[in-house]
């Protein structure tokens, strides 16, 4: 049992230091992503994602707009010439990265 509340204290430490928000995320449809775009302001997410995968040496799969607390982010996935998948989250607003994650 304390090895279980060790494993959530330190996954929540992890999501503290900006790896990911500790706060669930809310994603959106693709109609909900159009209307959020315009409301908002938010950066179109094709031309990051297109950006993304060009820096990282990457074919773009998919995107999605996630809100994160107060933040709206498109998590990219991308998918490497060795067959990796990359999950990027960029900020909707700035178009800064600000976390990825791969998958093995």
């Amino acid at each position: 049992m304390n090895i279980l509340i060790l494993l959530l204290v330190a996954a929540g430490a992890g999501f503290a230091s900006g790896a990911e928000p500790a706060q669930p995320r809310l994603c959106y449809s693709t109609a909900e992503t159009r209307d959020k775009i315009v409301a908002l302001g938010l950066s179109e997410p094709f031309h990051l994602m297109r950006s993304v995968a060009a820096k990282m040496q990457a074919e773009a799969i998919g995107a999605k707009l996630c809100r994160w607390s107060e933040d709206f982010v498109y998590e990219i996935s991308l998918l490497r010439h060795d067959g990796r998948v990359l999950h990027i989250s960029i900020d909707a607003k700035t178009g800064k990265v600000v976390g990825s994650k791969s998958e093995d």
